[in-house]
């Protein structure tokens, strides 16, 4: 649409509202000969009469009330495209692709993404349960806007800041012997067989577990493998064997396994928050503003 007739529609638009000329002439801040003039340029270009005009009255036409009714409905269009760009230019509205692992999600992510929905009610949240490595990838090829995950992180081209960190707990079968105890040693676990993730799913926490450990003297005796943190707790619970775990929420939530801290520890795990250092996504400014 040029730029003429979008002030010939606007014209038109001012004076179907005021039914005068000279009032829609004073809105406009437009001589009343050019709203005139723009008006009958605008009927002889769609061939209809808009306006029914005598010495003292305007009135619209059948033709001038239908055509009226679709520009306002195509102002309020364009009205609310131009808003909705303004809020997606500043983060307010759009789509986030995150990306997460089982310590996030049972640790303070579901806070957080209460707390950003509040303020951010436009913006669509997407969420991917990933290991680490697949969320590295997945950043790296664009499929996600964020990912929380454990390090480490080697591509110089993902950008990364401890999201949170959580201290190791032993996790217990509800009758096993060292539940009664307030804390454990970290040694007194050396005999137990272990429940971990499998490779795929723990591929970046197993070498802090194991390292956690050598400086205790052992290595963890694996026993058995699960999928997600969900079958490692049924499998804990089952008496299968016990488990290291970040401290979080949801495993407090349980009442067939017992949650103890280690003893002596100051040892915490890192959850990272990561995106691609070329991402554009205001609403991932946004997520990560709030964040901190």
């Amino acid at each position: 649409m040029s730029r003429y007739l979008q002030s010939q529609i606007r014209y038109f638009m001012a004076v179907a509202e005021e039914l005068h000329f000279r009032r829609a002439s004073e809105r406009l801040h437009v001589a009343q000969p050019a709203v005139s003039r723009a008006i009958r340029q605008l009927e002889t270009q769609l061939g209809v009469t808009l306006l029914k005009r005598d010495n003292r009255n305007v009135a619209l036409t059948a033709g001038g009330e239908a055509f009226y009714r679709e520009c306002r409905k195509a102002a309020d269009i364009l009205e609310d495209a131009g808003a909705s760009a303004i809020r997606a230019a500043g983060g307010e509205s759009g789509h986030l692709a995150i990306g997460y692992i089982d310590f996030a999600i049972n640790g303070p992510l579901p806070r957080r993404l209460s707390r950003f929905y509040e303020a951010f009610p436009d913006v669509s949240i997407e969420l991917r349960r990933r290991d680490s490595h697949a969320q590295l990838e997945d950043l790296e090829a664009g499929r996600l806007d964020l990912g929380l995950l454990i390090g480490p992180v080697t591509s110089d081209k993902i950008v990364h800041r401890t999201f949170y960190q959580a201290p190791y707990v032993a996790v217990l079968p509800r009758d096993h012997p060292l539940a009664e105890w307030r804390a454990i040693p970290l040694e007194a676990l050396a005999n137990e067989p272990f429940i971990l993730g499998n490779s795929d799913s723990w591929r970046h926490f197993i070498p802090h577990l194991q390292s956690y450990c050598l400086k205790s003297g052992f290595i963890p005796r694996v026993a058995l493998e699960a999928p997600n943190s969900d079958s490692i707790f049924g499998l804990v619970a089952a008496r299968m064997g016990v488990t290291l775990y970040p401290d979080c929420e949801l495993s407090h939530e349980r009442s067939d396994i017992a949650i103890r801290p280690l003893e002596n520890s100051n040892a915490r795990l890192s959850i990272e928050l990561a995106w691609h250092a070329d991402n554009t996504n205001p609403a991932l400014t946004s997520f990560i503003e709030q964040s901190w």
